[in-house]
């Protein structure tokens, strides 16, 4: 399991100037935050999320091949392509076009699994995961 499995997901925040999409989660034990722990997708194009709720729970992220991501995403493109999304095509094959978009620009396709909630995928050029422990209150006297 990776670092991000069974946090819940505190927000997100699309930066298109800086091309960044951070995502805040956090880790609990019990009742308490252990964890605080940032996905910060740098080289940020596009993404796209589904059953946003709060108290999302993450299972997994992944990276993902982008020919399967394609297919499993084919509709969603085609029926956006006169929308010049995620890109301004100049042929009609979106297929090898996107392809070679994502490869000459060193995109890759994250896959977001949820436990519960928010699902979807980012397409971006990195992913990082910034951990930092949450503050405790002081010890009693």
């Amino acid at each position: 399991m990776s670092w991000v499995h069974d946090n819940i997901i505190a927000s997100y925040l699309v930066d298109f100037a800086n091309e960044r999409l951070l995502l805040k989660t956090q880790y609990y034990d019990e009742s308490e935050i252990c964890e605080n722990i940032d996905v910060i997708f740098e080289g940020y194009w596009a993404h796209r999320f589904e059953h946003e709720q709060p108290g999302s729970i993450i299972f997994d992220i992944e990276e993902c091949a982008p020919a399967r991501f394609y297919e499993s995403e084919h509709e969603l493109f085609e029926k956006n392509r006169n929308h010049c999304w995620p890109i301004a095509y100049q042929t009609p094959d979106t297929r090898t076009e996107l392809m070679k978009f994502m490869r000459d620009n060193g995109y890759k396709v994250f896959e977001i699994l949820s436990s519960l909630g928010l699902c979807g995928w980012v397409i971006s050029q990195r992913m990082e995961i910034v951990v930092s422990e949450a503050a405790r209150p002081p010890a009693g006297p």
